[in-house]
């Protein structure tokens, strides 16, 4: 699902009666929030829902395919996503 896809999800569970401006700025609210948490604290916990964090990456070497040319991916941080475990 793409930005589009979420934000008329969004305006459907504000009730249908919703302008699709309306949900491009609560889905923008959300999102910004989410960055905001993960800068500030490299975490951001939702209940009922999952975690998001920032991780650092070690640096990597890569061999491209067709030439073996050697490149070196280098160090960076990563946003990660662990839902929440359901129950049945």
């Amino acid at each position: 699902m793409n930005r589009q896809g979420l934000q008329e999800l969004v305006r459907q569970k504000l009730g249908g009666t919703a302008t699709p401006m309306a949900a491009q700025l609560a889905l923008d609210a959300v999102l910004r929030a989410i960055a905001d948490g993960l800068n500030q604290d490299s975490e951001v916990r939702i209940a009922r829902f999952g975690t998001f964090r920032v991780q650092q990456r070690a640096p990597r070497r890569l061999l491209i395919p067709g030439t073996g040319k050697e490149h070196i991916l280098p160090e960076r941080r990563v946003v990660t996503f662990c839902c929440r475990k359901t129950r049945d």
